[in-house]
């Protein structure tokens, strides 16, 4: 055992498989593989994540058989499975990317509409589901949001989180974001994600920004809300936009 450990703490190595038993010892038969993991999980090398067939690799520098802690392990685990068809979104990609100051307490992954939830991530995280999902940039290994992207999709998933503290972190992601980029990925987005990202940008005093959305063409009729679908909340006429969602301060 002590050469596959010795080959996992020299790589680092956050998550394994049989596949990276074999890989260090090419020799050993599938079933040797297997009975080596469970060794190792005896041992208390490695600790189960929760996706079935990946686990946690312990290094000898942890005091005792304890897993590291990151919340983004069983996210990592499914990755490994299905590479790019989960990211961490909204409050999340901006606490991971420097914009939010503080981790949300219950992290949020985004996928594409008819993307399967597994069970594991499922239970480790809140889950949603929308179309499009792009998350083009990387992260600590893992798939996130552009900025603009990031924006787009703070834009489209309104109604469903929570931003009445977000004005602050708005703000610093849309000082990173040209506004025809921003403008870029809005483009395609439906009526309402325009209008809301619109209002987004003149709650953060980003006029240029609302100037490139504005100039993305009309958003219709309305009405579209940052929050639950209620007229008793602020109202924006230019953007057609109630702000059920407490973005721009107390209701």
């Amino acid at each position: 055992m002590a050469d596959i450990v010795q080959a996992f703490e020299l790589d680092a190595r956050r998550l394994v498989t049989v596949q990276d038993i074999l890989a260090v010892r090419p020799e050993l038969s599938s079933s040797a593989a297997r009975h080596a993991l469970t060794e190792l999980v005896r041992r208390g090398w490695l600790a189960p994540t929760g996706v079935r067939g990946s686990y946690e690799f312990i290094p000898g520098a942890v005091a005792g058989p304890y897993p590291s802690g990151d919340p983004w392990l069983v996210l990592r685990a499914e990755l490994n499975r299905h590479p790019d068809a989960f990211h961490p979104g909204a409050m999340s990609a901006a606490w991971l990317r420097g914009y939010a100051q503080r981790s949300p307490h219950h992290h949020l992954l985004v996928a594409e509409a008819d993307t399967p939830k597994p069970r594991a991530l499922d239970a480790t995280y809140r889950m949603l589901r929308t179309s499009p999902a792009p998350a083009h940039d990387r992260v600590d290994g893992m798939p996130v949001p552009t900025p603009p992207e990031l924006f787009a999709e703070v834009a489209q998933l309104a109604p469903r989180l929570e931003l009445d503290a977000a004005r602050g972190w708005l703000r610093r992601l849309l000082d990173d974001a040209a506004p025809e980029d921003v403008a870029g990925a809005l483009r395609d987005r439906r009526a309402a994600t325009r209008a809301r990202a619109g209002y987004l940008t003149e709650v953060c005093d980003a006029k240029e920004h609302a100037a490139a959305i504005a100039a993305l063409g009309p958003i219709g009729a309305g009405p579209f809300f940052t929050g639950p679908r209620s007229t008793d909340a602020p109202f924006a006429a230019r953007w057609r936009v109630y702000d059920s969602g407490c973005v721009s301060g107390p209701c």
